[in-house]
């Protein structure tokens, strides 16, 4: 019996030591001058945003209640797969979702006006969002001049109508079944008599999606829209304004936002996936090994300062790297490749890793251990559970010279 009371007292105690919260974010509030109320944001911050000095782009994400858990998961998702970087979330809570995310309501009729009740004041959360909100995102965070518009259902229609209010103050949106059905003049417009001039709409990208619905005009009125955006971008290629929409009939109005992330968030940051040369006549259109690097690092240099924050070329350069191993003659420059990387990314196991691989291809055995033991470390540090594949790149190191020696 008191031994069985011994055990329930050491599963509690331990149980109890094990209890380790997992956090995605915190909330804040923001009071607005503007609109006379207090706002909450839920914020998340990349998983290195304490460990760097890097600026981060910023994704500012409509009803943030709903969506908020589910679009940090999955930004979390795309970035491990690196098919995006590191992103800041703003969540903004609703306090009168109709009221905010709706323009000038006179012409939807008397149905909509009652069920919606209080419409009418995308503009005033609109200032908000451009004078109180950005600003305070930019003074107290690493937030880069990148910024994302993400909205659902009204919140699409929302993100729609900034487009045509403010066309600079978001570089890109991702536009989730937007509810346009509900007829504003603004957004009516055609895309040529709004922006003669296509200056404000340089470097944007825009993800539309649709789901299922069949009910009313908002079929038709995002079909139109997606004609304005294609006819447009075709007759102004050199702005690079850029657009895709995209149906996925098996989803439900309610169902689109979390593929719509994921596509959405791909597809804007897609010229960040580079596709290196990978053939020796490939390698040679570009000038040879020497200029394939070179091109490579002027690709990220040139993305860099067109997003405003710092696109790694990491990733790119293990690539570019692992081509050259595989070709016998280009093996020394696989050596150049992956020592640039490690400069570029002194904190990268991956990049030492890789580096002590190409030594390892060139014989050089205490070069290439110096650089296992490097990713070692760094990735013991980042509690990384495949840590097991640098312990084993080392141990074979060692053993290989401690062949040399006998």
């Amino acid at each position: 019996m008191r031994c069985s009371f011994l055990l329930v007292l050491m599963f509690f105690g331990i149980t109890a030591i094990a209890q380790n919260d997992i956090s995605i974010g915190h909330t804040e509030s923001l009071y607005s001058d503007l609109m006379q109320e207090e706002r909450k944001l839920d914020i998340h911050l990349p998983q290195n945003y304490d460990t760097t000095k890097n600026t981060y782009p910023v994704l500012y994400l409509l009803d943030s209640y709903y969506n908020f858990k589910h679009v940090v998961g999955m930004v979390e998702y795309l970035i491990l797969n690196r098919k995006i970087p590191d992103l800041i979330i703003v969540g903004i809570r609703n306090t009168n979702r109709a009221r905010d995310l709706t323009p000038d309501a006179s012409e939807i009729g008397e149905y909509h006006q009652k069920r919606l009740g209080t419409t009418a004041g995308a503009d005033a959360f609109l200032s908000f969002i451009e004078k109180e909100l950005i600003p305070h995102i930019e003074e107290n965070y690493r937030a880069s001049p990148y910024r994302i518009l993400e909205g659902h259902s009204l919140g699409g229609l929302f993100s729609v109508y900034t487009i045509f209010q403010k066309p600079e103050l978001f570089s890109s949106h991702v536009i989730i079944s937007p509810s346009l059905w509900y007829t504003n003049k603004t957004i009516e417009q055609a895309l040529e008599d709004v922006f003669p001039d296509p200056a404000p709409l340089k470097n944007t990208s825009y993800y539309v999606s649709l789901a299922t619905e069949n009910g009313g005009t908002m079929r038709g009125n995002i079909y139109k829209l997606n004609g304005e955006f294609a006819n447009y971008s075709n007759a102004h290629k050199d702005a690079n304004i850029r657009y895709k929409y995209e149906s996925m009939p098996l989803e439900s109005h309610g169902s689109l936002g979390l593929p719509s992330t994921f596509f959405g968030l791909r597809y804007i940051f897609e010229p960040t996936q580079y596709e290196v040369p990978s053939t020796p006549e490939a390698i040679e259109a570009q000038g040879g090994p020497q200029q394939a690097l070179t091109k490579t690092l002027a690709y990220f240099d040139q993305l860099s300062e067109q997003y405003g924050f710092e696109v790694t070329n990491e990733y790119a350069l293990i690539d570019l790297g692992y081509k050259f191993i595989k070709i016998e003659e280009y093996k020394p420059y696989a050596v150049e490749v992956f020592t640039e990387n490690v400069k570029a990314h002194p904190n990268s196991f991956d990049a030492h890793s890789t580096l002590g691989m190409a030594y390892e291809e060139m014989d050089d055995l205490l070069k290439a251990k110096e650089h296992y033991e490097k990713a070692l470390e760094l990735v013991l540090a980042t509690g990384d559970p495949e840590w097991t594949f640098y312990q084993i790149d080392l141990d074979n190191i060692n053993q290989k010279i401690a062949n040399q020696k006998k």
